[in-house]
């Protein structure tokens, strides 16, 4: 592996553990036994760095979010929708849970996040839209209901990892966090989804805490 690789898989290691305010060029280049130099010969900055990191954060979610959706949206591939991409965002915790301290720092990172969720609200307002074709969601009565749900998953979506790290003491993440997150997007959808489709939802649920409780209980898992 060459050093590049190195330097953005240390930092992403390290800011995830840390936080990003407290990771710095310095730190980096002492972790991975390299001189300042050497860091700067890649990068000339620690901005470049998070840049390259969030452009892998932006087509992992990308690719979670659209792999295996097509017609009929059935209740497994519903959560997994959601279970892959909160997955994602836990491989990437540092950005969501130091998001506005990045994004101010960095305009260009500013407006690459915008864009992506622009994409992902009219991502999910399309998987919606399908839900409504298959009968399994009740489109809302206001004009811009169907609008506002999105981004109603987006924003608790987008947080969850945050929300996490404030009530937990340790800040630490787990699976069976991100499955509760899922069943909070799910709860945001309830009142209009078809009363089995949201059962057969929340059984995947059950399941994937399930198999989470029982690899925590195996030490060889």
């Amino acid at each position: 592996m060459g050093n590049r690789k190195r330097i953005v898989e240390m930092c992403l290691d390290l800011m995830n553990e840390e936080g990003s305010r407290a990771v710095g060029t310095s730190r980096i280049a002492d972790e991975l036994g390299i001189s300042p130099g050497n860091l700067y010969y890649h990068f000339k900055n620690r901005e470049e760095i998070v840049m390259v990191i969030y452009e892998d954060l932006d087509a992992d979610f990308r690719a979670a979010l659209v792999e295996d959706v097509h017609a009929p949206i059935s209740p497994e591939r519903f959560a997994g929708f959601f279970l892959r991409t909160l997955q994602v965002a836990w491989e990437y915790r540092f950005f969501f849970g130091g998001m506005l301290h990045l994004l101010r720092r960095d305009e260009e990172l500013a407006a690459r996040y915008a864009g992506l969720q622009a994409w992902a609200i009219d991502t999910i307002e399309g998987i919606l839209t399908q839900l409504i074709k298959d009968r399994s969601l009740t489109r809302p009565k206001a004009k811009t209901g169907l609008r506002s749900m999105a981004i109603n998953l987006w924003i608790v979506w987008s947080n969850w990892i945050r929300f996490i790290q404030v009530s937990d003491p340790s800040g630490e993440v787990r699976r069976d966090h991100l499955i509760q997150g899922v069943g909070q997007l799910l709860d945001i959808l309830a009142p209009y989804l078809d009363p089995s489709f949201e059962k057969a939802g929340r059984r995947v649920l059950t399941r994937e805490l399930k198999k989470f409780a029982e690899e925590a209980a195996d030490p060889a898992s």
